[in-house]
């Protein structure tokens, strides 16, 4: 009989909060924390600057100079719309490559943490190999959660009246994408496959199902999601953690 309790359902719930509180009273882990942030607003920024400084001229090159007002009002209008269009489109790309670039600082969390917790130490590994993983671990949860969510939504415009029962399915499709997300990185690091992180957390699929659901309520919020991400990171550690204790250390991965 194990001695440890099996995670659930609450205890993932309660593991973003706990990772928050943990990020909040650890000013060591600040520096870490803010990387994802800061790339974010450097790439927002980049991008941001590049459609103010090329749109209007490319819109130009592509119409021409109107001589008539109204011709010169469309343009200006076009221009106006397609800087708009392409500030909105670095915020997209800024959020969306944020994170597998700052995969190095999330996976130094994700140690931190682990020390804190007494976990054994694992392999280091190199900054591209560390880049790579955090981008395997999106590319695994939107193969399966975009279709899902895009099916999701073509059927709340198909069946308005379903929406009731389709925006829950959204809401859990959404967690379980989040969810998958932020635990790859402690199950990465330890150096095990794809295949045998999905069914480490389909045996706990409770708690992964509780953590998730916390991520997804806040996502809710406008960019709240970005914003939690090293404290999501700092409670899926935690979470893994008390799975490994309730199974038992993985085994070494295969050479």
């Amino acid at each position: 009989m194990c001695a440890v309790e099996k995670p659930g359902f609450f205890r993932g719930l309660r593991a973003l909060f706990g990772g928050l509180g943990w990020l909040i009273t650890t000013p060591s882990a600040w520096p870490l924390a803010m990387v994802p942030f800061l790339i974010a607003l450097l790439l927002m920024s980049g991008f941001g600057y590049a459609s103010y400084a090329y749109v209007p001229e490319l819109v130009e090159d592509w119409l021409g100079r109107g001589d008539a007002w109204y011709a010169s009002l469309g343009i200006t209008v076009l221009t106006v719309v397609g800087v708009l269009l392409g500030w909105i489109l670095s915020v997209l790309l800024g959020l969306g490559l944020a994170q597998p670039i700052s995969g190095p600082a999330l996976e130094g969390l994700v140690r931190k943490k682990e020390r804190e917790l007494g976990a054994p130490a694992r392999p280091e590994s190199s900054l591209p190999t560390e880049i790579w993983r955090s981008l395997q671990s999106l590319l695994v949860g939107y193969a399966f959660g975009l279709p899902a969510l895009a099916l999701l939504f073509l059927l709340s415009l198909i069946v308005p009246a379903a929406s009731v029962v389709l925006f829950p399915l959204k809401l859990l499709v959404a967690a379980t994408m989040a969810a998958w997300d932020l635990c790859d990185y402690p199950l990465s690091i330890r150096g095990i496959p794809v295949a045998e992180r999905v069914r480490t957390l389909r045996r706990h699929k409770g708690a992964v199902l509780g953590f998730g659901l916390g991520l997804a309520l806040a996502g809710l919020i406008p960019m709240m999601l970005f914003l939690l991400l090293p404290a999501g990171v700092a409670g899926a550690t935690r979470l893994l953690h008390e799975i490994e204790l309730y199974e038992g250390p993985s085994p070494p991965p295969a050479v």
